[in-house]
């Protein structure tokens, strides 16, 4: 085993003559003397560089400049930098250096540390640092400065090249603060490796990791770069082919995929874009837990894969997304996009989809309390509308589906089109088959002023009004079924939510060919009218908890919480129906003041003849009152004080009928007596 021992002994000899050669050729070069011109070259472009320690060299594991202690800031802040580094190492070629001449290739930052800060006024400190490097630009107007030495004499002049093929950062921090937005974030355990970054050179592999925690961050997220990267000429593009991104928290999993490249013609012309992009979180759902969310949906198999697929063209000021295409769950969009970074940003969307259960994404219905008369509960709180935030941006929205399950209403071919334009929202339609019928309105809200402004116009055409009332206004007491026709205009104002319904103002037109309303029985209440008007018996049947209307038509007014019906026109079987009324929203009940006129002897083929013509044709009193929840069949009841005039004069009617002229000579002679009596003196 002599030779082993022999080998190793050779080995240490030729590695302590390369130390020593390198030593003796380190030695020679003073590599401090650019320490002051590097400073002032970052001063040039407006950097406030500054390197407490002195630059010297590593010799292991490779040959490398070694700068520690180095900050940069600002120049017009110098004693607030951006970035702090312990070490920096720039890896330097062993050729050049024989000729002690230096060419860095290789830059490694140990423990950089990176702080970004929004004061309250929304402005950042790095833009400090981008404004002092473009006023310096503005004011030399000239190439970039070069790092000047004094020549040596003699073929040792040194030189200092920066040919960077590889870049590697350990262990960096970056640390993100906005005081406006009250938020915190960190960017802990960073690691960047990346290969051939010298422009205009062949692409090279570009890998990161780090950790990112926050304000709005239950749970820290794990980052993943994976990129193959080259950089053109002059730093005038950069290329990706391509470029991965992939986060992960627990169960949350997303991935970001682009493929393209951003690039310039020349220094003065704008970046162009052209990327293919494929996004996707899946599962999507834990996502919530890592935010913070607090959401609840009515199905638990909703929110669980987004993704997007979309070519991305265009430049900083107009970026477009076509073809787009969407997926959330199972329900697939397809369509275009474009993002405007104009003096109003804004954005145009058209999307159009299959089937989406949108029900299926909102809160499930909380169960019902149980009632507490003895406590009332407080009045709501007011809710101030965001109007600065409804205002400073445009939108042109146009969606459209095959279907939409809402609020358990089923919607064929809804469509939304929506013009948003700094503050005016125009609802310029929104329509769908709804029931055998059809749905439209538009309209327009006006956030621009210190009080908010809307109003509304639309219908519902030949409309299952059964369905819909068992979607918007369920009840186990009160149906109403039939296909109606309804037409709508409303205005309202205010600054509050409370202010908007308060100011409501609203014209409602009701018609419908055939209209059943149960539990009432509106028959029975004209029969009860005959009977208590005439003296005779109700008819010993059973009535229908129901009452068919014929050619309803109805006129509503809503002024806040108060639903005035003006005027409603129908036919029950032999009767002819008007009235009014009102509907309080508020306490949930109603008062009704109808008119029953039966034209002909009977109500109905079953129902109740009418003996007497005095009450042929004549409206006779009917009061329809009571809350939702106690509605029956007894809401509707003969109104005992107008019943009691129609029975005086009756009465009246009887007696003049039966003394006829004598009546009226007793009236007359005492007349002539009275006259007389008071004409004395």
């Amino acid at each position: 085993m002599a030779w082993i021992k022999n080998t190793l002994i050779f080995l240490l000899i030729v590695l302590l003559l390369l130390a020593g050669a390198a030593a003796w050729l380190l030695g020679g070069i003073d590599i401090n003397r650019y320490k002051p011109q590097l400073e002032q070259m970052a001063a040039k472009q407006g950097v406030a560089l500054q390197l407490d320690g002195d630059i010297g060299w590593q010799i292991w594991p490779s040959l490398a400049l070694e700068l520690e202690g180095v900050q940069l800031a600002p120049l017009p802040v110098p004693d607030q930098p951006l970035v702090k580094a312990d070490r920096i190492a720039v890896g330097v070629a062993v050729m050049p250096l024989l000729k002690k001449r230096i060419e860095a290739q290789e830059i490694v930052l140990l423990g950089p540390q990176i702080d970004l800060r929004v004061d309250e006024s929304g402005k950042g400190n790095w833009e400090l640092l981008t404004e002092a490097m473009e006023a310096k630009r503005e004011a030399e107007a000239e190439e970039p400065p070069q790092l000047e030495v004094e020549p040596e004499k003699g073929p040792g002049a040194q030189d200092l090249k920066l040919a960077l093929e590889k870049l590697r950062i350990e262990d960096g921090v970056i640390r993100y603060a906005d005081a406006k937005a009250k938020t915190e974030y960190t960017v802990e355990k960073l690691s960047v490796s990346a290969d051939n970054l010298v422009p205009g050179g062949d692409a090279g592999q570009v890998q990161a990791t780090a950790e990112v925690s926050g304000s709005a961050l239950k749970q820290p997220v794990t980052l993943d770069i994976d990129s193959t990267l080259a950089v053109d000429e002059g730093l005038n593009g950069l290329r990706l082919q391509p470029f991965e991104f992939r986060a992960k928290s627990g169960a949350a999993a997303a991935r970001l995929y682009l493929r393209g490249h951003v690039r310039r013609s020349a220094d003065d012309q704008p970046w162009q874009l052209q990327f293919t992009m494929n996004a996707e979180a899946n599962p999507l759902r834990p996502w919530l837990e890592v935010t913070g969310t607090e959401l609840v949906t009515q199905s638990g198999s909703a929110l669980q894969k987004f993704s997007m697929e979309t070519n991305v063209e265009g430049t900083e000021k107009e970026i477009k997304l076509t073809p787009l295409q969407l997926q959330l769950d199972e329900t697939v969009f397809s369509g275009s996009g474009q993002l405007r970074n104009a003096e109003i940003p804004g954005i145009d969307l058209t999307l159009r989809g299959g089937a989406l259960v949108l029900d299926d994404y909102l809160p499930p219905p909380s169960p019902q309390e149980e009632e507490q008369p003895e406590q009332e509960a407080p009045p709501a709180e007011p809710v101030e509308l965001p109007l600065t935030a409804m205002r400073g941006f445009t939108a042109n929205i146009e969606l459209a589906l095959e279907r939409l399950n809402a609020l358990e209403l089923q919607l064929d071919a809804p469509l939304l089109r929506l013009n948003i334009d700094n503050g005016l929202y125009q609802l310029q339609e929104l329509s769908a088959d709804i029931y055998d019928g059809e749905f439209s309105t538009n309209g327009q809200f006006n956030a621009r002023g210190q009080t908010a402004t809307g109003q509304v116009t639309g219908g519902l055409v030949g409309v299952e009004i059964s369905k819909v009332q068992q979607v918007l206004f369920p009840s186990d007491r009160v149906q109403v079924s039939g296909k109606s026709t309804i037409n709508w205009a409303a205005q309202t104002k205010g600054k509050t939510d409370q202010d908007l319904q308060k100011n409501l103002r609203a014209a409602v037109q009701v018609s419908s060919e055939q209209l059943a309303l149960a539990p009432f029985n509106l028959e029975k209440g004209m029969c009860q009218l005959v009977s208590f008007v005439e003296k005779t018996p109700l008819s010993q049947q059973e009535w229908p908890a129901q009452t068919r209307l014929q050619d309803l038509r109805v006129n509503i007014k809503v002024e806040g919480d108060q639903v005035k019906v003006q005027e409603i026109l129908a036919g029950v079987e032999n009767i002819a129906l008007t009235g009014d009324g009102e509907v309080d929203l508020e306490k949930a009940d109603f008062d009704f003041a109808l008119g029953l006129s039966l034209v002909g002897q009977r109500t109905s083929a079953s129902g109740c003849s009418v003996q007497n013509d005095r009450w042929r044709n004549r409206p006779l009193p009917l009061r329809c009152k009571d809350s939702f929840a106690d509605a029956g069949i007894g809401s509707c009841k003969p109104d005992s004080r107008r019943t009691d005039d129609l029975l005086r004069d009756e009465l009246k009617y009887k007696a003049e009928k039966k003394y006829g002229d004598k009546v009226k000579e007793k009236v007359d002679d005492l007349k002539d007596k009275f006259k007389g009596l008071f004409d004395r003196n």
